[in-house]
């Protein structure tokens, strides 16, 4: 499920050169591809603790379930330095095999592949449930087109159901054809909720 957030970083992702090709080493490795998956995770969370600081700070307490929907500024609006910061946080927790060059170009559109996929394999988003026609329509009018266009982004969708912490999704209106089947029967049969890595850098 595209969002303001995905949307900024992916174009981010073309500010950075771009690599011709997917490293072998990246190319077969979920366990690899979902670190990247991580390790921007937890950069964004990063600022978004600051977000909850500063609302604590404003208003003496800590904020409601409602008001922590709310209290985020949208990633496109962050200032140069808080954006500068966002970016160095990238590159100081990405340690993966690819050139130094393509690290932010192929990290953000791998993390995009698999956040878009991730939201819209939920059972509901923030604010109602997801239904099998909306899974559906955004999986074949957004993103396995492009996934057919960026193999990177591709990488990002086969992943998504294995990155994804919450065990509780549904592939009910996820066309037979997509990517995001890729690891479906690996899903079906993991243990467990998988924990998120955090970057301690």
């Amino acid at each position: 499920m595209s969002d303001a957030n995905t949307n900024t970083l992916y174009s981010w992702a073309f500010d950075y050169p771009e690599p011709e090709s997917i490293p072998a080493s990246l190319e077969v490795d979920r366990e690899k591809l979902i670190h990247i998956i991580d390790m921007i995770e937890s950069c964004i969370g990063k600022e978004f603790e600051k977000d909850v600081d500063a609302f604590k700070v404003l208003h003496g307490r800590e904020p409601t379930d409602s008001e922590r929907q709310s209290i985020h500024p949208p990633i496109e609006n962050y200032d140069p330095l808080r954006k500068q910061i966002l970016l160095e946080c990238f590159i100081r927790c990405l340690q993966i095999e690819i050139d130094e060059k393509y690290k932010l170009n192929f990290s953000l559109r791998l993390w995009t592949g698999c956040l878009e996929t991730a939201k819209i394999l939920a059972l509901k988003s923030q604010s109602r449930p997801i239904t099998r026609e909306m899974r559906n329509s955004i999986f074949t009018e957004r993103i396995d087109i492009l996934a057919s266009k960026d193999p990177i982004y591709r990488k990002g969708v086969e992943v998504a159901c294995l990155w994804r912490p919450d065990p509780v999704i549904s592939f009910d209106g996820v066309p037979e054809t997509s990517s995001a089947r890729k690891y479906e029967e690996d899903w079906i049969k993991r243990e467990g909720i998988r924990k998120e890595k955090i970057c301690e850098q």
